[in-house]
């Protein structure tokens, strides 16, 4: 199973995401779940990492991904790394919806 997990700081922005594990949906390669899961996030980090103000760190290995938002930038770059997430959340909520015994997702408030 793959576990998404978003961390939130008290203005209820994500400061951290992690998103581990293998959905098993399927033999390696033909995963589709695997993969809406990789294209969905993948995308969101190279958007993010594409903002000139915003700085993160992520670590990336065997198919795990944890990634820090450590600056969100600018006033303008900070409305656009949250739509970004929150996009990605959405996503990955709806792969969810239709897969979830495959993909667990939680969002928690800190």
């Amino acid at each position: 199973m793959i576990k998404a997990k978003f961390f939130r700081d008290n203005n209820d922005a994500v400061y951290k995401f992690e998103i581990k594990g293998h959905a098993g949906y399927d033999e390696y390669g033909k995963d589709i779940v695997c993969a809406a899961v990789a294209a969905v996030t993948q995308t969101a980090v190279l958007g993010i990492e594409n903002l000139p103000t915003v700085e993160i760190s992520k670590k990336i290995h065997d198919g795990d991904m944890v990634v820090y938002v450590k600056n969100n930038g600018d006033a303008r770059d900070s409305i656009k790394v949250t739509a970004i997430i929150e996009t990605m959340i959405l996503g990955l909520k709806d792969i969810e919806r239709v897969y979830p015994e495959y993909i667990k997702i939680s969002d928690r408030r800190c």
